[in-house]
């Protein structure tokens, strides 16, 4: 089940402030930025680039960090891309902010190496 307008109002907004915190400098983010999607109950935050030898203005996003609440464990379970191009869980939180701080810390290179 999807967050209702409450719970995504309130979460996009954190997610925001995170993301914000960790773009970028201004003058490369044509090259590389940071951007994220929240779609049903998961939030996925990952690397936006041009695409090579593309089209102007084509880009593409890698995505990084997986974060998906679990209504039914009042949890949110955090996971990393493998270079499978597979999800794998990393740890579960009792809040989105644990989820996004261990993002920040990042202490094994998972998410933004």
């Amino acid at each position: 089940m999807a967050f209702n307008d409450l719970e995504f109002h309130a979460i996009k907004k954190e997610v925001e402030v995170f993301v914000e915190s960790i773009r970028p400098p201004v003058h490369i983010r044509d090259g590389l930025d940071i951007v994220f999607t929240i779609d049903d109950q998961s939030i996925e935050i990952g690397e936006k680039r041009p695409v090579w030898r593309g089209e102007p203005g084509e880009f593409s996003v890698l995505a990084s960090v997986k974060i998906t609440y679990v209504r039914t464990g009042s949890e949110w379970k955090l996971y990393w891309m493998r270079a499978s191009e597979r999800w794998e869980l990393y740890q579960t939180v009792d809040t989105l902010t644990e989820a996004l701080e261990i993002v920040r810390a990042d202490t094994h290179c998972c998410f933004f190496g």
